[in-house]
């Protein structure tokens, strides 16, 4: 294991970073803990015994590496579509030495995500309203993952209006390509939640369930969304 001061002079170089990682006891990296995510706990809840996780934009690897971590998990496949977060994932994986994360680059805008292979379960946090056309990804994980786990924020209906293909939202504007937090293009579309549970049933999920609706949230509605086929 490196030094702590060459650590911290590696993570510098990769910075600016948004998570920290706890390595051999010492805090390194950006200002969030993953560690007690809520929205990971309520996956496990949801999905309680998924041996192969797809992990939809899975940023540094933060959550990517909690998942890894969780009893009976072999196997998660993290999407990330920009190179300079997989670097940083990279390398933390080497240090934490954890062996069955694979991540693999991907702009989940377009990506054809049956070339990864099928999964028990998707984990898709803090992704879906970065996307210009969410339905597209939607539409193809029925046929990936029995169980989809969705965290995402939302439309409020009295912004919303048509944005097509019979859906109602707005149109959000990005913080562009060098806002580590941002999608890959300029807007992205909010769906309503009403829309959005209307999609993944007609995207092919037999069961939609709304496990947490947060339409306070401070960054705009956000809600918590377990979706099965019936082979779940």
């Amino acid at each position: 294991m490196n030094e702590p001061q060459n650590l911290t002079a590696e993570f510098t170089k990769l910075g600016p970073w948004i998570y920290q990682f706890e390595i051999d006891g010492k805090t390194y990296g950006g200002g969030i803990s993953a560690i007690g995510d809520m929205r990971v706990e309520q996956f496990f809840r949801y999905a309680p015994h998924p041996e192969t996780v797809l992990e939809l934009g899975s940023l540094e690897g933060a959550q990517s590496f909690i998942l890894a971590q969780h009893p009976g998990v072999q196997r998660v496949v993290a999407l990330e579509g920009r190179e300079a977060n997989l670097r940083k994932a990279r390398f933390v994986q080497e240090l934490l030495q954890i062996g069955n994360v694979k991540f693999a680059q991907a702009n989940l805008e377009h990506a054809d995500l049956h070339g990864f292979g099928n999964f028990d379960a998707i984990f898709c946090c803090g992704l879906l309203y970065h996307l210009p056309e969410p339905w597209k990804l939607i539409a193809q994980c029925p046929s990936i993952a029995p169980l989809l786990f969705i965290w995402t924020q939302y439309a409020a209906e009295n912004e919303a209006h048509n944005v097509g293909r019979g859906l109602r939202g707005k149109i959000h504007v990005e913080g562009g390509t060098e806002e580590p937090l941002s999608g890959m293009s300029p807007t992205a579309t909010w769906l309503t939640l009403d829309s959005l549970r209307a999609l993944l049933a007609e995207s092919g999920y037999d069961q939609v369930e709304v496990i947490y609706d947060d339409p306070g949230h401070a960054n705009g509605p956000a809600v918590t969304i377990g979706a099965s086929t019936a082979t779940a």
